[in-house]
């Protein structure tokens, strides 16, 4: 509950800048805006951040999206080659996030997905 409700101070932080944009679009004399404009600006996000803290919610935290590092040079720790490395951290049943990080090249991680792959795990990427 509590990180709702700072989540909802958060989008009230928008407020200064929405409501003279609804002001300035209905034409109202003042630069600022009529007190209907605040409050209908004030209303707009405590509805957006009541619908959005569960969207956002869900984007970091579920197993469903794929989390990935990337390193842009490193030495692979599977063959030893330099080159540009990345692993994946999650996805669907695969949480890696508590190992000790293990990159890898291109080669080796194609190895390693295809190998995730006939193990079930369903990767959307093309190599971790």
């Amino acid at each position: 509950m509590k990180r709702f409700i700072l989540y909802l101070i958060r989008w009230q932080l928008s407020t200064p800048i929405l409501a003279p944009v609804i002001a300035f679009f209905k034409h109202s004399p003042s630069l600022f805006g009529a007190r209907e404009d605040w409050i209908g600006a004030i209303v707009a996000n405590l509805i957006g951040g009541a619908i959005f803290f569960w969207v956002d919610r869900f984007i970091f935290t579920s197993y469903a999206v794929e989390v990935w590092n990337f390193k842009d040079k490193g030495i692979c720790d599977n063959c030893g080659k330099e080159d540009s490395l990345w692993r994946l951290v999650k996805a669907p049943n695969y949480d890696k996030s508590d190992a000790t990080p293990r990159f890898y090249c291109m080669a080796c991680s194609k190895a390693k997905t295809d190998e995730l792959r006939k193990k079930g795990l369903k990767i959307r990427g093309k190599s971790l």
